[in-house]
């Protein structure tokens, strides 16, 4: 077919750098409100290990640590895959850089808490609104921090009543989706933004029927505070919130010219929402990096949607101007396939199937169409993979075109086992192979697939400015603008 081959799937396939030596290095990048920040991150708990691919064979080597990273000797030139965590890279660098980017001071300590009670003592709320009470999105309280990696949403034991203003109760928790809980230090600056999102008019569909979206319609900046996160002692969270300022926005989304790319995410795909976005970042937007952010706008619109949707939007944003404001637009296609067991229960998973991500005035300075379509002609072993079968090779070899429309800086071949739960089957994420846009084929190494099983196949196509997948394989997946889409296999089994 003319196209590219990654090693493993024929003999010989990659660059050719020079030496035999390959150095695998870790630094998190933490971006402060003064500046860039860097140190060595640790990879000694689960040190990484080279697989040199011959003609459908590997063989590991593992390194030793020497001067802050694993150097590994005796690698030949051309593609090999570097196993860290879950994934695999491929690469045919003599340095590959695996660390991350962070938001926040490089000195912060964290914890081990993922969730922390809360002491909730709010008022001057706008009138709650629960959910089901109105044809209305509920109202919902989120958090977030510039100066620590803290962002999330808080959950309530008891919810709020319809038309409150005001609250004081330990019956809630904080779940923070940027990291585990830091230690917060009043002395450094550390704090925190609470906000308030409720629903708020956004005219009429095509059909007649409302439509509303969330937006931000109360906020609070907390003052500088010290507290250590156990899970057990409340994080107080309190103060009189504020009305926000408000902006608007302008957007044609062509949303028909995202549907039909959509439903290539395989021939059961059902039609879901198209979802627009509009977040606030604390980073510094000249840096082309985004990290978490907090939402200003949640706009949903019906499954299936295919019109042209224009509208005049209107969100509150309480965040300073250095801040960025990121767009994104996705449209979800739901997967459904029935399990290969006998039992005839089908397995349904819904996916972003395309997306856009960029900064908003970027985003909506034109018509917004997709700018990366989902790969084409998924096979396994050179059959399709479309079709359910049972796999017995134990090192399949996973190939696809390239997409119709846009060029992939990289992709993402990610595996799923589907494990039964009581009845139900639920999607187990196993391992990611990350390999260039130049790639369109990649062999699993030995071990990865389990006997007696039932797995699927998503294949991502990525274009994200300043892209790196050979050298930087996650310090470089958040520029901006950024463009995804997906494919995915059938379920097949093994013996």
């Amino acid at each position: 077919m003319g196209e590219p081959l990654s090693a493993g799937c024929e003999p010989g396939d990659g660059g050719a750098p020079g030496g035999d030596t390959v150095r695998v290095t870790s630094h998190s990048r933490y971006y402060t409100l003064v500046g860039i920040a860097e140190r060595p991150s640790g990879m000694s708990a689960n040190p990484p290990y080279l697989l040199i691919p011959d003609a459908g064979t590997f063989t590991r080597i593992d390194g030793t640590f020497t001067d802050g990273g694993y150097q590994y000797a005796g690698v030949p030139q051309g593609t090999y895959y570097l196993r860290t965590g879950s994934n695999y890279i491929l690469t045919d660098s003599r340095h590959v850089e695996l660390g991350s980017e962070e938001i926040g001071r490089s000195d912060v300590v964290h914890t081990s808490v993922t969730m922390s009670p809360l002491q909730l003592d709010l008022t001057n709320l706008a009138p709650w609104v629960t959910y089901g009470s109105q044809a209305v999105q509920p109202s919902r309280l989120e958090f977030l921090s510039r100066q620590v990696a803290v962002m999330g949403e808080v959950f309530f034991d008891e919810d709020p009543v319809d038309g409150q203003t005001s609250m004081s109760t330990t019956q809630a928790w904080a779940w923070n989706l940027a990291n585990t809980f830091p230690i917060f230090e009043a002395a450094k600056g550390d704090s925190m933004y609470v906000n308030q999102l409720g629903a708020v008019d956004a005219g009429t569909l095509p059909d007649g029927g409302a439509l509303t979206h969330l937006t931000v319609v109360r906020s609070l900046e907390l003052t500088p505070f010290d507290f250590t996160p156990d899970g057990v002692t409340p994080l107080p969270l309190g103060g009189v919130m504020q009305p926000v300022p408000t902006r608007e926005l302008s957007v044609e989304w062509r949303l028909s010219e995202f549907l039909a790319p959509a439903r290539q995410l395989h021939p059961s795909a059902v039609s879901g929402r198209p979802l627009l976005f509009v977040d606030a970042a604390p980073h510094r937007p000249e840096d082309g990096w985004v990290s978490y952010s907090s939402g200003l706008l949640n706009l949903q619109l019906p499954a299936g949607a295919a019109y042209t949707f224009t509208r005049r939007l209107a969100y509150g944003d309480p965040f300073p101007s250095s801040w960025a404001r990121i767009a994104t637009a996705d449209y979800s296609m739901s997967y459904r396939n029935v399990v290969p067991d006998g039992s005839g229960q089908t397995f349904a998973m819904s996916f972003r199937a395309l997306r856009i991500h960029d900064r908003l005035d970027d985003l909506v300075a034109a018509p917004i169409v997709p700018r990366i379509t989902p790969p084409r002609g998924l096979t396994i072993d050179g059959l399709d993979a479309n079709v359910q079968r049972q796999v017995g090779a134990a090192s399949p070899v996973i190939a696809w075109l390239p997409p119709d429309v846009g060029t992939p800086t990289g992709y993402n071949v990610a595996l799923y086992r589907l494990e039964n739960n009581g009845g139900y089957y639920l999607a187990r994420y196993q391992t990611t192979l990350r390999v260039p846009g130049s790639t369109t084929q990649v062999r699993l190494p030995p071990g990865t697939l389990l006997p007696g099983s039932i797995y699927f196949v998503l294949v991502t196509a990525l274009d994200v400015t300043g892209h790196d997948p050979k050298h930087r394989p996650f310090q470089s997946l958040a520029g901006l603008p950024q463009s995804s889409a997906q494919a995915a296999s059938s379920l097949f089994t093994t013996p």
